[in-house]
């Protein structure tokens, strides 16, 4: 059974067009005209008819409004009843300023059902000679171009863009901190359309790292939107919670190795995290990249935060370089496009333990050239105790940041206690809340 194809076209537009010039008349006619050359600009038969009516009225200096298009449309086809369709234009008429919006509209449809034709007159005449073809070719090219000049400019004039530098420099709205001295330092924090990556071994504390920065992001009062692709949201939860709390160790909520004291302190972590973290949002049943951009957009967020990028699921793409291409490319405009800050959380590659030398290099992720192209900022997380116990500090994690596109590249120690699931500026705040609290995870 064939399927029929409505061809392109505006119904509303055309009887917004008609609507508008019958209340305020030739002024607005040509405001339309402008924009539509010829009556089969319009679509529908009806439409057609009034605007050919208007037209000669306009050529012959008549006004234009109800009466003189009803009586003209007598004169010219008077074996069709026009009359209720003309007064039923002006029920709902949507304001006569936006009239050259609704004619843009109308033309635009016209222009793609032409091109549509050419096309098809093109494809048959594929078949024949050169010349013949030629022809079409060139009438189907122009239709084409005037469809790209109907698409509305993404060109911003310069004073707007100077106008906008300086009102980001007023209020500094560009700049979003991380809250935490060591991440700030190189280059004042995160801003807003760029992306930072954040990179480790597993055992490395990036997860960890990512909740801290959470923490002070809602402590700041920015919306964040988070997706756990590794952890789900319960585990992440029980990280925070520990986190948020004073006596919580991580130890024991893993183990659910818990007494009356803990449950007690659960209960009033909880109530904490209710109140606190109304402006974050967390996922951990968006697979796809395509589902991801859908979220960003659905609820523009401040600051998204994905853990981690090679759980990522990238429809149509096989090649695992070509989707941490993608997946850096769509973040770099969803940020761009919503006005927010990405963060994304990347595993690095082994050659890391097979060298030497253990610490990471920006070479060390994965697809490192996009990653060096794309972010902004690249932090990489380096837990020295997991390789060597006895050389290096349990209370210490090293933040090397190899890349800060605004900003100073260099290593920066943070004081690190894992059974809190917390970062502290120095290693004696890390020490003196850990001082009961034994394994470091």
């Amino acid at each position: 059974m064939t399927e029929w194809k409505i061809a392109p076209s505006n119904k509303e537009a055309e009887e917004a067009v008609l609507g508008c010039i019958l209340v305020d008349g030739v002024a607005i006619f040509e405001k339309a005209a402008a924009w539509i050359r010829d009556e089969d600009g319009f679509y529908y038969k009806d439409s057609k008819v009034v605007w050919k009516v208007m037209h000669e009225l306009y050529k012959s200096r008549s006004p234009i409004d109800i009466v003189t298009v009803a009586d003209k449309c007598k004169d010219m086809y008077p074996k069709q009843k026009m009359a209720y369709y003309v007064t039923s234009l002006t029920d709902e008429v949507p304001t006569s300023a936006n009239i050259e919006y609704y004619a843009k509209i109308v033309w635009e449809k016209h222009i793609q059902r032409e091109a549509a034709r050419t096309a098809q007159k093109l494809y048959s005449k594929s078949f024949s000679n050169y010349d013949t073809t030629n022809t079409t070719l060139e009438e189907h090219s122009k239709l084409i171009d005037e469809l790209k000049q109907i698409q509305p400019s993404m060109k911003k004039d310069i004073d707007v863009i100077v106008s906008d530098t300086v009102k980001t420099l007023s209020n500094g709205t560009n700049i979003i901190p991380f809250g935490m001295q060591q991440l700030d330092y190189p280059a004042g924090g995160m801003t807003r359309k760029e992306v930072t990556v954040i990179g480790g071994r597993p055992g490395h504390g990036k997860t960890t790292l990512a909740i801290n920065i959470v923490r002070s992001l809602i402590d700041q009062g920015y919306k964040v939107m988070m997706f756990n692709r590794e952890m789900s949201n319960e585990e992440m939860m029980k990280k925070m919670m520990v986190m948020e709390s004073k006596s919580l160790k991580y130890g024991k909520i893993r183990k659910n190795d818990l007494d009356d004291d803990d449950k007690n302190e659960i209960s009033k972590v909880a109530e904490l995290i209710n109140d606190k973290y109304k402006n974050l949002m967390m996922y951990d049943n968006v697979r796809s990249l395509s589902e991801s951009m859908v979220e960003v957009s659905k609820y523009k967020p401040d600051i998204i935060i994905d853990d981690y990028i090679q759980l990522i699921q990238v429809n149509d793409i096989k090649e695992r370089r070509f989707q941490i291409e993608k997946i850096m490319q769509e973040y770099k405009w969803i940020s761009k496009k919503e006005n927010c800050s990405s963060i994304l959380i990347s595993q690095l590659n082994r050659e890391i333990e097979r060298r030497m030398d253990p610490k990471p290099r920006l070479s060390d992720f994965a697809e490192s050239g996009v990653i060096e192209q794309t972010a902004e900022t690249a932090i990489i997380t380096f837990y020295g105790w997991n390789f060597d116990n006895e050389k290096n500090d349990k209370y210490e994690m090293e933040m090397i940041i190899p890349k800060s596109r605004y900003g100073q590249i260099g290593t920066y120690v943070m004081g690190f206690n894992g059974n809190k699931c917390r970062f502290y500026d120095t290693r004696e705040e890390a020490v003196s809340n850990g001082a009961t609290s034994g394994a470091p995870f």
